[in-house]
């Protein structure tokens, strides 16, 4: 009994969000984005030849089939996004946790997403969904636990390109810890890793989206920075006069008169700029100028008015945005948090997985912001919106371990009384 009470606190929390937060009825909003995830694919008079979800992972289309775009959606998604982040809250640090997060889901940067149709909502409460699936089923092994991780995973890999680079450091903390289990967790890996090729690598390269991307760095980012340009300048891309017409225009590669205005670039684009941008990844610039960045990069953008324009908000969602902005640590103190599960370790001197899970949690933050920030220049507010919770939430991810020994320490200093029949006793 006192087990099942135990979750009366997360109801509780679930339950007050989920009434200051419910919306009023309005069908999901639609963007030209969305097209691509309502629709399996484009006719080939429209794109030369048919492409499965636009190139996209699959989930996306599955989960806009199944949901819809009426008001139901909308309501679906908020109740999702509260339960997902609320549980991550609860069980990293317990019933304060809950509330932190919920205040967190609650918050306008966040709630935003749940009445559009956008691989946002998805991969927002999925991701919060993996994140405590993991901590869940690294604590302890069970079948249902792992059948619940592998759904929770799936679904939010398969949503977005990007999201694979948060799941596989946390499968890599699960991989550590049971090593035992590593054949189901390694299989599970394998399905992972082959998703992620296939729509990340394969059919990515059936579209344009490389060349958009691609464009919009150029243009927008590399001929910001004349240092960063000179280098790709000689790794063979083009000085052409035409181009440098087109300097920081975002969506140039959507206007029909840039290709034909710049062949050798676009000759560029198709055959040597995969190479060279993969190589300049793996240098050390790259890592410079993300955590020269981070403190930008976690703060919530103000490119969202465009996403709310024609959405009726349920009235609580402003009043949350001071509390959003205020739990974000500076990126000199957010790093020093990996220092806490260190710590823990050598004053117990004992390992516990909410200690490997926290460092997981950490690098795979940091690994997504650096594929985010790198991946492209446009929409960076709304491609970031996962990474401002995570980054929020990282103080509760890290103080988990310390919970756990905290509780322990309680249980052998105060144990429960026996609880004996008297008559049997007698």
């Amino acid at each position: 009994m006192q087990s099942r009470l135990s979750w009366l606190p997360l109801a509780a929390v679930i339950a007050t969000a989920l009434a200051f937060m419910f919306p009023p009825w309005q069908p999901a909003k639609i963007f030209p984005d969305s097209h691509s995830y309502l629709n399996f694919a484009l006719s080939a008079e429209a794109r030369g030849s048919a492409t499965f979800a636009f190139g996209r992972p699959p989930v996306g289309f599955l989960y806009w089939s199944l949901l819809g775009t009426s008001g139901y959606a909308v309501y679906v998604q908020t109740v999702l996004s509260i339960v997902c982040w609320s549980v991550l809250g609860w069980v990293t640090l317990g019933t304060a946790g809950a509330v932190f997060a919920a205040a967190l889901a609650g918050s306008l940067w966040v709630a935003m997403w749940n009445y559009t149709v956008l691989s946002e909502p998805p991969t927002l409460s999925f991701g919060a969904a993996t994140v405590a699936a993991t901590l869940v089923l690294g604590r302890r092994w069970s079948w249902p636990r792992f059948a619940l991780w592998c759904v929770c995973a799936f679904i939010f890999a398969g949503t977005r390109l990007e999201n694979p680079f948060l799941v596989f450091p946390l499968f890599a903390a699960l991989l550590l810890w049971h090593r035992a289990h590593w054949l189901p967790l390694g299989m599970a890996g394998l399905a992972l890793a082959a998703m992620f090729v296939v729509f990340g690598i394969l059919l990515d390269k059936q579209n344009t989206n490389w060349q958009y991307r691609m464009t919009n760095l150029v243009l927008t980012r590399f001929f910001n920075d004349q240092e960063l340009a000179e280098w790709f300048f000689a790794r063979g891309l083009p000085r052409e006069e035409s181009l440098f017409k087109w300097k920081g225009q975002l969506l140039a590669a959507s206007d029909p008169r840039f290709a034909p205005d710049t062949p050798e670039f676009q000759r560029w684009l198709e055959q040597d700029s995969r190479a060279v941008y993969l190589d300049y990844l793996t240098g050390v610039d790259p890592h410079r100028k993300v955590l020269q960045s981070m403190d930008v990069l976690t703060s919530r953008g103000n490119g969202h008015h465009y996403y709310l324009v024609g959405i009726a908000l349920a009235g609580r969602e402003d009043q949350l945005v001071p509390f959003f902005d205020a739990v974000r640590l500076p990126f000199r103190y957010w790093r020093w948090l990996a220092v806490i599960p260190v710590v823990c370790v050598v004053l117990s001197r004992r390992v516990r997985f909410a200690d490997v899970f926290a460092l997981a949690y950490l690098v795979g933050v940091y690994v997504t912001t650096f594929i985010v920030y790198h991946a492209d220049t446009g929409e960076m507010e709304r491609h970031m919106s996962l990474i401002y919770m995570l980054y929020r939430m990282a103080p509760l991810v890290a103080l988990a371990g310390a919970l756990e020994r905290i509780l322990a320490w309680g249980r052998r200093r105060w144990p429960e009384p026996a609880h004996t029949d008297p008559t049997v006793a007698a």
